[in-house]
């Protein structure tokens, strides 16, 4: 039914809504298969995540202007009540900065393997369209890698400067008890 209804539009709709229709099924398939990842399973000190030296702990992104357009893009987190928030409050501890910066390791491996799988439209989408589709498929979840890459460095600092600070709290605390005794 949904090849005849395609055949009755101009070719270029017809392929334009197809590629919307496959991003869309194979985005909500991605989507629980980033839930479901263990993430034990996942080192943000460790390759893959781990920053490489050319990224200057992400600050080469900054000449994207990744900055300025980051929290531009859809996030699944806001839509979907059973996600990870991936907010920072000001009640942030480490534990769930750690959680974040897990998160950000789970997203890039998600949009990696979705541009893996990118090559599926050369079967699903016939000549140049399956390339076009495919090109734009796969570059189209550079960014949302880039967005990870870009955060995890400055999550990773600000959860190492909380254990301190909590540290400093449990030892002044500590300190507190056995005065009191």
């Amino acid at each position: 039914m949904f090849e005849r209804f395609l055949m009755t539009l101009p070719a270029f709709v017809g392929q334009t809504l197809k590629f919307i229709f496959i991003v869309l099924v194979v985005g909500s398939m991605a989507f629980p298969f980033g839930q479901m990842l263990p993430r034990k399973n996942f080192d943000y000190r460790h390759h893959p995540f781990a920053p490489y030296r050319w990224e200057k702990q992400g600050m080469v992104y900054t000449k994207l202007r990744i900055q300025y357009w980051k929290d531009k893009v859809p996030d699944m987190s806001q839509h979907v009540k059973s996600a990870f928030r991936k907010k920072i409050t000001v009640f942030r501890s480490s534990e769930y900065l750690e959680m974040l910066i897990l998160e950000t390791c789970v997203a890039e491996f998600v949009h990696f393997v979705l541009i893996l799988i990118s090559p599926m439209f050369l079967i699903m989408m016939e000549g140049t369209a399956g390339w076009i589709c495919m090109a734009l498929y796969a570059l189209g979840n550079l960014p949302f890698i880039m967005i990870q890459r870009y955060n995890r460095p400055r999550l990773v600092m600000l959860m190492e400067r909380q254990e301190k600070l909590e540290a400093q709290a449990a030892s002044k605390k500590a300190g507190q008890a056995i005065s009191t005794h």
